[in-house]
């Protein structure tokens, strides 16, 4: 008679379950692994911001830090200390006027205004994230966003777009707050929609094309509210849009005082629509189109500046009307270009086949992922503010192709692609529980 021996008994844990595992690590630390991302955040921000110092690499940064002096100086919003204007936004403005005013006119202060935008968007990513699936997904987001490449060479650099981006997350978790679901007080509930419509504003007054942004935000929470209180809905509505429109209407107020004309935020539109309308504009020529007759046209009639933008404005209508065909294909190599990884820049300098690489390698994984979120919605049926966050994605998208279409312009959206992305790998992660939860409903 053999005797067989007992092999002992092995548990080998399975790729489910160690993916399982990982997941609910995640959710169970997320608060500790957040707060490292956010401190990540800033040494990374801070480092880079104190190696670039006073530096300004791109014409775009010195108009900025002149209106910014030129407001402290009392002189009010001009380029040249005398002459009233409002071609560039004033929101971002707005954001560096207490840097340079604390520090004295520190190039390195306005730069950290970027940079802790960026901080303030990694936490935000976290509670968005946490809204859309869970912890996990928040705590994704965060670091990603913490350490994503493009949204670091932005905030340090002075353009308005990392600020854009931490508003536009702003106002959609204090528009979030405002919803009865929250379990938030009335009285507080109609706080935050104040807030949330007030920084809408703010948003608008920085990047105008978020405008509509704003407005959908409002049709959005009004939706989500008008089948469990249409008085509640109507109410914060109203809140919301009056809170929203305070800011542009006293910047409304102040063209019209001072340019005796009706400009809601900026009148640089029509320029913007020519570089990207007209016969020698392509999907990434941007400011590199050669609009020089028009130009010479403007100088030879001694167009006054709101009256420059509206010539500008018509005469990229008028291209479009006269070349259906060639202006829709145009449109579309746009829309296309909008999710390029690299820019054809006027300061070549400034551009290097390093950073395509890098910009390529971080950006496509991510926009994959997101891609795939909505791939899997049978599977892994999306949250609304999945679908609010695609909606908005999508509508800037189709927006920003309406003009002419640059890398940075993109950059507040890159924040919310990485959400969706994170949610994907978070589904993937947590799928049984996924899958209990579905059962259970």
């Amino acid at each position: 008679m053999t005797r067989e021996i007992a092999a002992p008994l092995r548990t080998t844990a399975t790729p489910t379950a160690r993916t399982m595992r990982l997941g609910a690590w995640l959710n169970e630390n997320a608060r500790t692994i957040v707060l490292i991302a956010i401190g990540l955040s800033l040494v990374i921000g801070v480092g880079y911001s104190l190696v670039l110092g006073s530096q300004l690499r791109y014409f775009d940064e010195q108009v900025y830090v002149t209106l910014t002096r030129s407001m402290a100086n009392g002189h009010g919003f001009t380029l040249d200390g005398h002459q009233a204007t409002a071609y560039r936004p004033p929101g971002y403005i707005f954001l560096l006027l207490p840097a340079y005013l604390v520090s004295g006119g520190s190039i390195l202060a306005m730069r950290l205004v970027g940079v802790l935008a960026l901080t303030g968007s990694v936490w935000l990513a976290y509670l968005l994230g946490r809204r859309v699936h869970s912890p996990a997904t928040g705590v994704l987001a965060a670091f990603v966003m913490a350490c994503y490449p493009l949204l670091i060479y932005t905030a340090t650099t002075l353009y308005p777009q990392v600020p854009a981006l931490f508003l536009l997350l702003l106002m959609i978790e204090t528009g979030m707050r405002a919803l009865p679901a929250d379990g938030v007080p009335g009285r507080r509930r109609l706080l935050m929609a104040v807030l949330s419509g007030l920084v809408g504003g703010l948003l608008t007054l920085t990047v105008p094309t978020f405008g509509l942004t704003a407005v959908g935000l409002i049709l959005w929470l009004m939706w989500r509210q008008w089948a469990t209180n249409r008085r509640i809905a109507w109410r914060t509505v109203a809140v919301f849009i009056i809170a929203t429109a305070v800011l542009p209407a006293a910047w409304s107020a102040r063209n019209e005082a001072q340019l005796h004309a009706f400009v809601p935020v900026s009148t640089n539109e029509g320029v913007n629509m020519l570089l990207g309308n007209s016969p020698h504009a392509t999907a990434d020529s941007g400011t590199n189109t050669d609009i020089s007759t028009y130009e010479a046209t403007a100088v030879q009639r001694k167009y006054p500046e709101v009256t420059l933008d509206r010539f500008y404005t018509y005469q990229a209508l008028v291209w479009i009307k006269d070349n259906p065909g060639h202006a829709a294909v145009l449109y579309a190599e746009k829309v296309a270009n909008n999710f390029s990884y690299t820019d054809s820049l006027a300061t070549s300098a400034q551009h290097s086949s390093t950073q395509d690489l890098i910009s390529g390698l971080s950006y496509y994984p991510i926009l994959l992922l997101a891609l795939a979120r909505i791939a899997l919605f049978r599977r892994f049926p999306l949250h609304p503010t999945e679908k609010m966050l695609i909606g908005v994605i999508g509508v800037n998208v189709l927006l920003l192709a309406v003009f002419f279409t640059r890398l940075r312009f993109r950059v507040p959206l890159d924040g919310l692609t990485i959400v969706l992305a994170a949610s994907t790998i978070t589904h993937l992660l947590l799928r049984k529980d996924d899958e209990k939860s579905q059962a259970a409903e």
